[in-house]
């Protein structure tokens, strides 16, 4: 009995022991739990990412800044904030007060100081009218990924130098910010600072799309160094703004694509390269044909624009005339391989790329199968048939021919900056060499008669003179009973130590493609202004 007795105290004692280790272990564990809440709630008021520059390190982003707020439950605060907001911020902003919590509000006035409330300036992404917008792209619906152009392309680097602005609030058990305790506030925002640079210029960028927009309602430009391959300043119109997203998905127009990027019917800028083609294959420039206002291959008859004719012309005044018939009979002179290996050699098989995941569409070209066909010859002598390109790859050949016939394939990445703003430039693209020096001598002196004394008259700059090549291009499609016609202007400037590649596409015009040149010239003689305006700051 004594034995039983012992045993069931003993058993009494350990169940006792058990059941207080427990309680001890639940409250222990809620009290971890309070103190993990007491020691802070950490509330976000801004975040950026990194930065993308022009090629002059101006920010194309995060230039603008905004003020934001953060309150706590503070009837002051409250106060404040009422007249620096509108009516549904405001709403928003109370009602998480209320619920106990932090409030972060981006407001359109200083507020009066107050007690619980801290004012912050932070950057903005983008604030108004942004400069090239297909270029620079837009984040998604979360703000946080790259969506399309270079915040896609480098989302991983902007993302890395993302910086944030945080305030942590000592709190109490359910999470209340205590009174009278100072909140930490942690500032990494200058992360943002370091990025990407681009090749574009800020100031070439507004000169072509102010260029572009007093001209054309469909097309696009693009500025480029012959030298180095960097591109300046890129448009496509229809544009659209980042703000206002939900319109350009709605418009018909489709102003998120980017017409720079895209591939487009050639017509007779494309003759530069059966120039290329002939001259490389020994054909000289003294060379005649005949122009009747058209030509028949076979079975197919191909029209002049001039339908009288222009009678006997040499290669010169065949492409300043920019004659079909002439160059139907070069190309066939020449042989369709010629013709064939000169375009592959020009990337005109291929997309081009401007950076690691950053391409043009693939341009269009007729087989070698096709080419034996003389009619598939006469077609794309011209720039028709299934040939199709982008303005890039326009840029790509007429840089060709400026730079001693050296293909330097065009880029839009001139490097990345670090958190102390220093540059790592990209490695230059090599040239390829593509043609003769000789050739390419012969291309810029044709193209330079074709503006004095040719069909590029229109484009003629003021000052500088400059060279280039008109191009008409039939769709074959029909809107309204009207022929689609896609016109072109591509050529350097100025004429004498060209700096500047500039193409330029207006889409879907009706008549004859005349309003390219006028959108050439402008930017000509703005970039001259350009430069008078660059040289004297850099001697003040």
């Amino acid at each position: 009995m004594h034995k039983r007795a012992v045993i069931s105290f003993v058993f009494i004692l350990a169940f006792l022991g058990g059941l207080m280790l427990r309680i001890y272990d639940i409250s222990g564990q809620q009290l971890h739990r309070a103190a993990e809440q007491q020691a802070g709630l950490t509330v976000t008021v801004a975040n950026a990412r990194g930065t993308i520059y022009d090629c002059m390190m101006r920010p194309l982003v995060n230039s603008d800044t905004e003020y934001r707020v953060i309150a706590t439950a503070n009837p002051e605060a409250i106060a404040a904030v009422s007249g620096c907001v509108d009516k549904k911020t405001l709403e928003s902003f109370t009602a998480r007060l209320q619920e106990g919590k932090p409030a972060v509000a981006v407001i359109d006035t200083l507020p009066p100081p107050a007690d619980g409330l801290a004012l912050f300036e932070t950057p903005v992404r983008h604030r108004g009218t942004l400069l090239a917008p297909h270029i620079v792209g837009y984040l998604d619906g979360d703000g946080i990924k790259g969506a399309t152009g270079a915040e896609l392309v480098f989302n991983e680097l902007l993302s890395e130098y993302a910086g944030k602005l945080t305030v942590t609030y000592t709190v109490d058990a359910v999470g209340k910010p205590l009174e009278g305790i100072e909140p930490i506030i942690t500032n990494t925002l200058d992360k943002a600072k370091a990025g990407v640079m681009l090749t574009i210029d800020k100031d070439i960028q507004m000169i072509a799309e102010n260029a572009a927009r007093d001209h054309l309602t469909k097309g696009a430009v693009v500025v480029m160094e012959p030298g180095t391959g960097r591109i300046s300043a890129l448009v496509s119109l229809p544009d659209f703004q980042p703000s206002t997203l939900s319109e350009a998905l709605d418009d018909q127009n489709s102003p998120l694509i980017n017409r720079a990027f895209s591939n487009y019917n050639c017509g007779s800028v494309f003759k530069i390269v059966t120039t290329a083609a002939a001259l490389e294959n020994g054909i000289s420039t003294s060379s005649k044909h005949g122009c009747q206002g058209s030509f028949h291959v076979g079975d197919v008859k191909f029209h002049c624009h001039n339908r009288l004719g222009h009678g006997m012309l040499s290669m010169l005044e065949g492409f300043a005339q920019s004659c079909n018939p002439y160059f139907i009979q070069l190309a066939l002179q020449a042989g369709g391989a010629s013709l064939y290996n000169m375009s592959a050699d020009l990337g005109f098989d291929r997309p081009v790329f401007l950076a690691e995941g950053w391409k043009t569409a693939r341009a269009v070209l007729p087989s070698q199968d096709q080419l034996v066909s003389p009619a598939a010859v006469g077609n794309l002598a011209f720039g028709q048939g299934v040939l199709m390109a982008t303005p890039v790859h326009i840029a790509q050949l007429i840089s060709t021919a400026v730079n001693r016939g050296n293909l330097i394939r065009p880029t839009l990445i001139k490097g990345t900056v670090d958190f102390d703003g220093i540059l790592t430039e990209q490695p230059p693209t090599p040239s390829q060499s593509v043609f003769s020096e000789n050739t390419a001598g012969k291309l810029k002196d044709m193209m330079i008669y074709a503006v004095e004394s040719g069909t590029g008259a229109s484009a003629r700059p003021t000052e500088g003179g400059a060279g280039g090549k008109t191009g008409t291009a039939e769709t074959g499609w029909v809107v309204n009973g009207k022929s689609v016609i896609q016109g072109w202007f591509a050529g350097f400037y100025p004429s004498e130590d060209p700096t500047h590649v500039i193409v330029v596409l207006a889409e879907d015009i009706e008549g004859t493609g005349g309003k390219a040149a006028p959108v050439f010239k402008q930017i000509c003689e703005e970039l001259s202004m350009l430069e008078i305006t660059r040289q004297s700051n850099d001697h003040s």
